[in-house]
């Protein structure tokens, strides 16, 4: 009898449209792209979203400036994204937008919900508001400097607001949210987090959140309250569940992916983590929801300089300008494996080249090159595996393949990305460094020692590609094709056997160096 094949589901933040496309946007796509193929590697039945959030006073006040109504605004973002993931070779499942239709029917179904359970209700707000970061602030978490309020981040002016909104009772949920991420391991990541947000965020106490507005208009509409307009967060964390038609007729892919899910994972970037961490839970257990099984927050990118980007200082690195220059995989390879998941990083266009000339162009393509190479030379059919013919350095390089598989394992379903695709560019040095241990070179008199010594070469390079192969999908195509083989397939990483019929077939450079 086969085993239900698990499901996972990983989303990005939609994003929201109202400037240029940045560095940031590729690196949290690019991750949630990484996982979705390594659970697809490991024959995980995967669903991947990414979106835009494009609702509030900011689009609308960019749709005027720019003399177009905020739908029209909103549809050129848009397509921005859709272009930059086209560009980036990134496929996505689910592209979420809350102007669609049948988003709107599931956050007017959610308020109807929490309205009549008696969770959202009507009130008036008086306090501070930033337009920029579509937020209301207390004075105790805004700046305060010269007698006026700025938002703690982005450091623009708040406003002050008093209307009458709609509120959501967070504070009836605090005790439940701060036990909740204490007995559940591994739920929020890295760990760390939940200690600011318990000193910065609940300490004092969580105010119940307004979730309408009537001074814009520029949002979803309540159905029998109409000069309210639905406001973020409300509106943008349910497009998790509105692409998966929760609440909808056709709701087969919520309870395959979402109700009845194995792993459901959000990845956002730290600025928004507290809007995940405690608004989004909140609203999920007040309508006794499923959880997500983790919330995974990155840091933020800087310059080279460990600045932050912005326009003003002329240090916003252009994705697209860096996958023109070098590709699409190698922009994905460095953003997903070299920053230490969770922390900041700054972006260095010259340790990008490092990068990519050591561990890529050096280190395993040229692997592929020497041993392809050697097989060519001395060998016309297959070089297979010969147990009894296996010394001392083959079984240290066996014994390293297997561990290194263990160790990759453990790291990634940890989402510790860097770490596991160190220990793939370990295991390519080793198998470099056996090549010159054994000086296969020296062995064409010595036929059966130098078809141990490839054999050997070659399931190493095989079980790399696997580690490498859900970042690079399509350098893992050429590689296979030079191996002469067809698919992925980790159960076969420990299969010595794997090239006994296989003819390798001579390709073309891997990683060319870049000077």
């Amino acid at each position: 009898m086969n085993k239900k094949q698990k499901t996972f589901f990983i989303t990005t933040p939609i994003y929201y449209p109202s400037g240029n496309l940045h560095i940031g946007h590729l690196y949290t796509t690019t991750l949630a792209w990484v996982f979705a193929n390594y659970k697809k590697n490991l024959n995980y039945d995967v669903k991947f979203l990414t979106g835009a959030d494009e609702h509030g006073l900011k689009i609308q006040q960019k749709a005027q400036e720019m003399n177009l109504s905020p739908q029209e605004y909103v549809d050129i973002q848009s397509a921005k994204f859709k272009e930059l993931w086209k560009l980036a070779k990134i496929n996505y499942d689910y592209f979420s937008r809350t102007t669609n239709a049948n988003h709107a029917k599931v956050v007017l179904n959610v308020f109807q919900q929490l309205l009549k359970k008696e969770i959202i209700y009507k009130g008036i707000y008086k306090g501070l508001y930033s337009v920029s970061a579509e937020e209301f602030l207390t004075p105790t978490q805004a700046k305060f400097k010269d007698g006026k309020y700025f938002h703690p981040v982005s450091e623009d002016q708040l406003i002050e607001v008093e209307e009458e909104s709609y509120f959501l009772k967070m504070s009836k949920f605090q005790d439940w949210l701060l036990s909740s991420w204490k007995e559940k391991e591994n739920w929020i990541y890295p760990q760390q987090i939940i200690k600011e947000l318990e000193n910065n965020f609940l300490e004092k106490g969580l105010e119940d959140l307004s979730v309408t507005r009537v001074s814009f208009t520029w949002g979803i509409p309540l159905a029998n309250d109409k000069k309210h307009v639905i406001y973020v967060w409300l509106d943008a964390l349910f497009n998790y569940l509105s692409a998966l038609n929760f609440s909808l007729d056709d709701d087969q892919d919520y309870l395959k992916y979402w109700k009845n899910g194995d792993e459901i994972v959000h990845i956002v970037g730290k600025e928004i983590t507290r809007f995940h961490c405690i608004y989004w839970p909140i609203m999920l257990k007040s309508l006794d929801l499923k959880q997500p099984t983790t919330i995974l927050s990155h840091g933020l990118i800087r310059d080279a300089n460990g600045r932050k980007m912005s326009k003003s200082l002329n240090n916003v690195v252009d994705p697209i300008y860096l996958i023109n220059k070098y590709g699409a995989e190698p922009v994905k390879y460095y953003l997903s494996t070299q920053i230490i998941m969770g922390q900041d990083a700054n972006f260095d266009e010259e340790h990008f080249i490092n990068v990519y000339n050591s561990n890529l162009a050096n280190n395993y393509g040229n692997l592929l090159s020497r041993t392809i190479a050697m097989i060519k030379q001395s060998f016309t059919g297959s070089v297979k595996y010969c147990e009894n013919k296996i010394e001392k350095y083959e079984k240290e390089i066996f014994n390293s393949i297997l561990q290194t598989k263990e160790i990759y394992l453990d790291e990634m379903n940890n989402f510790k990305i860097d770490k596991a695709f160190k220990e793939a560019i370990n295991l390519s040095k080793k198998l470099n460094n056996y090549i010159d241990l054994t000086l296969p070179w020296t062995l064409k008199d010595n036929l059966e020692r130098l078809e141990v010594v490839l054999n050997t070469l070659l399931n190493g390079l095989y079980a790399i590609t696997c580690f490498m192969s859900c970042v690079f999908k399509e350098k893992t195509q050429e590689v296979l094709k030079q191996l002469n083989l067809t698919t992925i397939n980790f159960d076969d990483i420990g299969n010595w056997n794997l090239f006994n019929d296989k003819i390798v077939e001579k390709g073309s450079l891997l990683f060319e160096r870049i000077k």
